[in-house]
């Protein structure tokens, strides 16, 4: 593990760091390098992971057929005239997005380019404009589709892809008004503007209208896992096979050139994702071979036996995790050896991935690496450690949320438990 951590330092990508710790890791034990290559080959020898590039696609194809402005066009319509409304706008632009591409940093990268300018403008503070974005941009990927937790449902091989999207419903829409309620503060003492536009029938009616088009999507894919109508990687399918339609039909705004750039970032972000996940089941293979979750296993249930202070534990060692690993990276080098331990305490597989995505999610806005931040300073064109400053009151809020939704699981886990028994 030190080897690895020293790799990152050394700026080596996470994916190619992690299999030269795995290819050293094998040579000073002896272990054939045959087996880590056999294993990589078995860690993707799954069907369920075809859904991954097929999520991204879609998210790609959406963004590309215009949906986000009209995202921007109902959030503005909904909390627009409040006081500060473009800071509430970026929240519920950002839920909306990251319910349609299920990616932090996508929403971020997106979100971003149209609404800190935006902000900047209007309010005089960039700072504010690339804190706020890039907390925002953590909630969409909690609100269904979500890519994190179709990696944790691949990784952790013991829970239901529809349980964790029905499980992220809730406590995805409390992040959001917790980002609100700090945003109400704010606005407040620094007495920002609010929108004076008043929207005619015929207006709200046009962006009512076009923000369904975006809406369908999630709801499709959703409610078909959910329902049990198609399996995951059918549903990547279906919400492919939507976006198009929506872009070269209703919008009319995807172009042969969008859609060879929505290809080309989908091949690279898919390929890093499978890269991780191949030498991530060599590592996980070893270090079970080695002993190392028993060990650990043995340590936590000799510090405690309460499944409360375990997750208390598990959320410091997320947390540092997260400092320096990003989600879905943290999570497919984790979970195979937590996840099992987290039944042994008698902690509800839902529960347990609900609490792994939202507190690696937390990792994308802290310090030092927090790439939501870099992202969202970069376009604010502010140096990293004001954005990061200016993100503490929501990390704050964040964590409370988090922390809430874990010692009180019922909150959420009604909805998972109601609909799957129908």
């Amino acid at each position: 593990m030190l080897l690895f951590f020293l790799l990152i330092a050394l700026g080596i990508p996470i994916a190619f760091a992690l299999g030269l710790t795995g290819v050293i890791a094998f040579i000073l034990t002896g272990d054939p390098l045959e087996l880590f290559v056999q294993r990589m080959f078995t860690g993707l020898d799954s069907f369920t992971l075809v859904a991954i590039p097929l999520f991204i696609l879609a998210g790609e194809l959406m963004d590309g057929s215009g949906i986000l402005i009209r995202l921007l066009n109902l959030a503005r319509l909904f909390v627009g005239r409040i006081k500060g409304g473009l800071l509430y706008v970026t929240t519920l632009a950002t839920m909306f997005f990251g319910g349609v591409n299920g990616s932090a940093v996508a929403d971020a990268s997106a979100v971003g380019s149209m609404l800190i300018p935006t902000i900047d403008k209007e309010y005089k503070d960039p700072e504010l404009a690339a804190a706020i974005t890039a907390s925002g941009a953590i909630v969409g990927p909690i609100i269904p589709p979500s890519l994190p937790m179709l990696i944790y449902a691949f990784s952790a091989a013991n829970v239901s892809v529809a349980a964790l999207f029905l499980a992220g419903i809730i406590p995805g829409i409390l992040l959001a008004l917790g980002m609100m309620i700090v945003t109400f503060f704010i606005a407040r003492k620094r007495n920002f503007p609010s929108d004076k536009k008043k929207y005619t029938i015929s207006e709200v009616l046009r962006i009512l209208r076009g923000a369904l088009v975006a809406a369908v999507l999630p709801i499709i894919m959703v409610v078909g896992i959910v329902a049990g109508i198609v399996t995951p990687t059918e549903a990547g399918c279906v919400g492919v096979i939507y976006a198009l339609a929506v872009g070269f039909l209703i919008t009319k705004e995807l172009t042969l050139k969008k859609l060879h750039d929505a290809l080309g970032r989908t091949v690279m972000v898919s390929t890093i994702v499978m890269i991780l996940i191949s030498v991530g089941n060599s590592i996980t293979w070893w270090i079970t071979i080695q002993g190392v979750p028993n060990a650990i296993s043995t340590l936590l249930q000799n510090t405690t036996q309460n499944a409360v202070v375990f997750l208390m534990l598990m959320f410091i060692i997320y947390l540092i995790v997260g400092f320096f690993i990003e989600q879905s990276a943290a999570i497919i080098m984790f979970v195979p050896v937590f996840a099992p331990l987290a039944m042994s305490y008698g902690i509800d597989p839902v529960h347990f991935g609900l609490f792994t995505c939202l507190v690696l999610a937390l990792g994308l806005i802290t310090p030092p690496v927090g790439i939501c931040v870099f992202i969202t300073s970069s376009i604010a064109k502010i140096p990293i450690e004001r954005g990061f400053k200016a993100s503490v009151p929501y990390m704050l809020s964040v964590t409370a949320v988090i922390i809430l939704v874990t010692i009180f699981p019922q909150i959420y886990m009604w909805l998972p438990n109601l609909l799957l028994s129908i």
